[in-house]
């Protein structure tokens, strides 16, 4: 089974950077992108890191009920498509997506396969370091106070790291993977088929 697997946190943490270099070197998952109405920031591409979109676009898209799960954060549209995450998931890839705290709880409710990550700061000096450098997201006490809410959410996630340094979080969110790629309640087919047949030959053994 394919899993999808969600990276969330608090603005300014690092998610999206994580989700992106996790899928360069790990071939087996694929980044899920979502769309946005917000502008794209310095060094972002369209299609890569967003999908950017008018308004009026993302809301027609809402109509035909296109979107997996929407919400709206700061005054934008965030979303993901069910045509981004099916095209991912036919590849034979796990899915990778980095949403805000909304989003999560939304793909949490549709889907089963899920395994949530709720991803932390190592300090809130550090953090707000992180925020403060990013000269666009100049609103900074309306994030923080987002924030407060979005840290109130985190007992609602499955895994919870610490994005302190990038090889160590990355590493981290791969044992992540790998693990539930074992988990009883996602295997449970093909380990229970497993199961009856070892029980089967080992019935025929003590016969004999």
């Amino acid at each position: 089974m394919n899993l999808v697997f969600i990276v969330s946190s608090p603005t300014g943490v690092g998610k999206t950077t994580i989700c992106n270099m996790e899928t360069q070197r790990n071939k087996s998952i694929g980044r899920v992108v979502t769309h946005t109405t917000r502008k794209a920031r310095k060094n972002e591409k369209h299609g890569r890191d967003y999908y950017f979109v008018t308004k009026e676009e993302f809301e027609k898209g809402l109509k035909r009920g296109e979107f997996v799960e929407y919400a709206v954060v700061h005054g934008n549209y965030y979303g993901t498509s069910k045509k981004a995450l099916n095209e991912v998931l036919e590849k034979g890839k796990d899915a990778l997506l980095a949403i805000d705290v909304q989003g999560a709880k939304n793909v949490m409710n549709q889907l089963d396969n899920v395994v949530s990550i709720f991803m932390l700061p190592p300090s809130f000096d550090d953090w707000l370091s992180r925020i403060k450098k990013d000269n666009v997201r100049n609103d900074v006490e309306n994030r923080l106070k987002t924030a407060l809410y979005e840290f109130g959410s985190a007992l609602n996630f499955d895994f919870c790291i610490v994005n302190d340094e990038i090889e160590k979080t990355l590493n981290r969110l791969e044992s992540i993977i790998e693990s539930q790629h074992n988990k009883m309640s996602f295997v449970k087919p093909e380990r229970m088929e497993l199961i009856e047949r070892l029980k089967k030959e080992t019935i025929k053994y003590l016969k004999e």
